[in-house]
């Protein structure tokens, strides 16, 4: 008896095992079907994920309204700074085309001359230049491009070559004429500026005595060797300047040395 018990037992066993497989085959082949037939989504086996399966419909959203209240103060705040920068910028821009305005629209100082011509005894000094135009003082000119400025009086020393009257014209078109030297510290420095032979405002005629271009007296002398004929006085920048004086040939081209006060 005890034999057909364990066989029946056996047997409930091996049936309840098919019974599980045949299930397991069932799901297999129903997987295998649904794959075939285009469904990709199969029976959820863990009831705890039903839950992701809930129509979109049926969720719930929660939206923060503190966060959307202080995204829209910051876009708020960016928007008044970015206006503010804006009039900032713009009222720069103004301020510079006014000062660009102000700046090229006075006169250069090269055109002082045309106005003070009028008023005797004027020049463009730096003065008169400050005084009418109020510009810094680089942009004043005193005597001219060219010129030095010794004592309150301008010199020109030329490169090119001209006869005594040649240089003469030259001088007065540029506003001067010869030197003429009436002192020791104008000797000195003209003698140091230059070294070259050149015309100064010094002549005779006959048997006059040596005069200044400007009808004046011959006073203080700085004559070197005088043996060469000449009526015309030249200055030899490379001797020394307490004898640095020599007569010579009027027509003779040499440097000149042009004065203008």
């Amino acid at each position: 008896m005890e034999s057909k018990k364990e066989v029946e037992v056996e047997l409930e066993e091996i049936a309840t095992v098919e019974s599980d497989k045949e299930k397991e085959d069932q799901k297999e082949e129903k997987k295998a079907d649904d794959v075939e037939e285009g469904n990709i989504y199969t029976t959820l086996t863990n009831p705890s994920e039903y839950e992701y399966g809930v129509p979109s419909s049926t969720r719930s959203y929660t939206v923060n309204k503190d966060t959307s209240i202080d995204i829209h103060r910051k876009l708020r705040v960016y928007r008044i700074v970015s206006l503010v920068l804006f009039v900032i910028c713009v009222l720069l821009l103004i301020v510079v085309l006014v000062l660009v305005m102000k700046l090229t629209g006075r006169q250069p100082c090269q055109k002082v001359e045309q106005i003070v011509t009028s008023l005797p005894e004027q020049e463009c000094s730096l003065k008169t230049c400050q005084e009418v135009h109020q510009l810094p003082q680089p942009l004043c000119r005193d005597c001219g491009k060219g010129w030095l400025k010794f004592e309150n009086t301008c010199y020109f020393l030329s490169q090119n070559r001209l006869t005594w009257q040649q240089s003469r014209e030259e001088c007065q078109r540029k506003g001067g004429d010869l030197a003429v030297i009436t002192n020791e510290r104008v000797q000195m420095y003209l003698s140091k500026m230059g070294n070259l032979h050149y015309w100064i405002g010094l002549n005779h005629s006959g048997e006059n005595e040596w005069t200044w271009i400007n009808n004046t007296v011959l006073t203080v002398r700085y004559w070197g060797d005088t043996s060469f004929p000449g009526e015309c006085a030249i200055l030899a920048g490379n001797e020394p300047p307490e004898r640095s004086w020599r007569p010579s040939t009027c027509s003779l081209y040499l440097q000149y040395i042009c004065q203008k006060m």
